[in-house]
């Protein structure tokens, strides 16, 4: 009966509605049909999606931060000694790295509007993976920078790509969990990352251990592009894993977030909005400060763990325990901000305080111990990034306007990763202080900043609450009401007062 009701009511088909952008005119005769569909159809179907979309976003997103992680495995295993680095050219592989996911953000956050976005991600990845290989065949310092700012722009759209699929799938409630799920790849390439490259540094022929890393893991990667390109979907109007009343299902679903649908029309309006708006900025200062301490985290924590003492074989083991504890804080902060409401920026407010303590204790810490246990909790600040990720999902309305946000968003992210490896000295070896100085500061900051969003957020709320009360006491329902019609319209979250924004 549904899938009678959206071909033949519509008069288009799911893949041909994604392709008109879902146009208001239809969204209205599908708000004005509202199928109604039993609480357990939707049980079934949420578990549907789940099985299908998470497990690729999962390991697409492992597979990624494997590939960030192999500078750091191949500094472990001598590339600075073979490609003859000296001085903060090291720092300067990794930075390079963010000036290509920068310089190639916004163009693709145009392209993911234009172009069916499963299978743009994933013809992306592919490509990734090919530049990822090509990193063995580095000879000098040159071409690893020519290598790692290409591998910047191929990586550009992946994070931004899955948060839209995650909005265009759950519900607002739903998607800090969600988000908190593929993130996970994050911490789990931690762990299978170190066991992999333990294994690969057993590895003994012409070629070095660091060339068979970007080798296999650009290989692995490259089969889960090709897998991506056959089975991630674009939307729920073209899933083929859905039927036909799932799909009117999956679409109805998300009228209660109220941001929107996929639009393939890009609306100069929404862009500037985006850039007017203060959350577009609050959290963008909330990434740059969060993220400048990743940067500098991710590319030398390997080298502050060997500086402790321990060889190549015991680092790379000595790192497990770091991963495992992200992903336990990455599960705990997405599933307590989905279950509890309005907990989100106290959840990521808790996570970077763990953080503070963490780099304090690396930072004043005298004992091997103390400093590698705040080595392994400085990590837990990250595990605040899925839930930054799901604000913008779902506190941005407007198609255009949340590609526009998640744009600034990744721009912030890709600065703080460039200044981040520049704050540690190579003279400073292997305690980096001022390094550990910065990432504190940071994340005081972050702390700060994260405070200022929550009462912001909630300002803005009772500001609407009483506007709405006042319209209904003057009568003017037509101007400050009809939700409905507007609910899977392309219309941003400052335009429709009955947004509520979440925090």
């Amino acid at each position: 009966m549904a899938g009678t009701l959206a071909k033949k009511e519509f008069g288009i088909s799911g893949r041909e509605m994604d392709q008109q952008s879902v146009d208001n005119g239809a969204l209205e005769q599908l708000q004005s049909s509202s199928p109604h569909f039993s609480s357990a159809a939707e049980r079934r179907l949420v578990r549907k999606i789940d099985f299908t979309i998470l497990p690729i976003m999962l390991v697409a997103y492992m597979m990624a931060f494997l590939d960030k992680q192999t500078l750091s495995h191949a500094a472990l295993m001598g590339v600075r000694k073979d490609l003859h680095l000296i001085g903060n050219q090291y720092s300067w592989t990794s930075g390079i790295f963010y000036f290509g996911y920068l310089f190639f953000s916004y163009p693709a956050s145009l392209l993911m509007i234009k172009f069916p976005l499963g299978k743009f991600l994933a013809v992306n990845f592919i490509l990734w993976a090919i530049v990822l290989a090509c990193h063995a065949t580095t000879k000098n310092f040159a071409t690893m920078m020519v290598a790692r700012f290409l591998l910047g722009c191929t990586e550009a759209s992946l994070s931004p790509g899955f948060t839209l699929i995650t909005s265009l799938w759950y519900r607002t409630s739903e998607q800090p969990l969600r988000a908190g799920i593929w993130f996970c790849g994050n911490s789990l390439s931690l762990i299978f990352g170190n066991l992999i490259a333990v294994g690969i540094l057993q590895i003994k022929n012409s070629l070095k251990a660091w060339q068979w890393l970007f080798i296999i893991f650009g290989l692995a990667t490259f089969l889960w592009g090709t897998l991506m390109l056959f089975r991630l979907p674009d939307s729920p109007t073209d899933a083929k894993f859905l039927t036909e009343e799932e799909r009117v299902i999956a679409i109805e679903r998300m009228k209660a977030n109220q941001t929107g649908y996929k639009n393939s029309q890009i609306d100069r309006r929404q862009i500037v909005e985006a850039f007017t708006d203060i959350k577009t900025w609050l959290l963008a200062a909330l990434i740059l400060a969060c993220n400048i301490p990743n940067g500098g985290f991710t590319t030398f924590s390997g080298l502050v763990l060997q500086g402790f003492g321990f060889d190549t074989f015991h680092t790379l083991l000595l790192g497990l325990p770091g991963g495992f504890i992200v992903f336990v804080f990455v599960l705990l902060g997405g599933i307590v901000s989905s279950r509890v409401p309005n907990s989100r920026c106290l959840v990521m407010v808790g996570m970077i305080m763990i953080s503070i303590l963490g780099s304090a204790l690396v930072y004043a810490g005298t004992s091997t111990a103390t400093r590698y246990a705040g080595l392994l909790l400085m990590g837990v600040y990250s595990a605040s990034m899925p839930v930054s990720l799901a604000m913008i999902s779902s506190n941005v309305g407007g198609f255009t306007k949340k590609t526009t946000v998640s744009a600034i968003y990744f721009i912030m992210y890709c600065t703080g990763n460039i200044v981040g490896p520049q704050l540690f000295f190579a003279r400073e070896a292997p305690k980096y202080q001022s390094g550990f100085m910065a990432i504190i500061i940071c994340l005081v900051i972050c702390v700060i900043v994260g405070l200022a969003l929550l009462f912001y957020l909630r300002w803005e709320n009772g500001r609407r609450d009483k506007k709405s009360v006042g319209a209904v006491a003057t009568g003017n329902e037509e101007k400050y009401g009809g939700a409905t019609q507007r609910e899977l319209m392309d219309t941003t979250d400052l335009k429709n007062v009955e947004f509520r924004y979440v925090y």
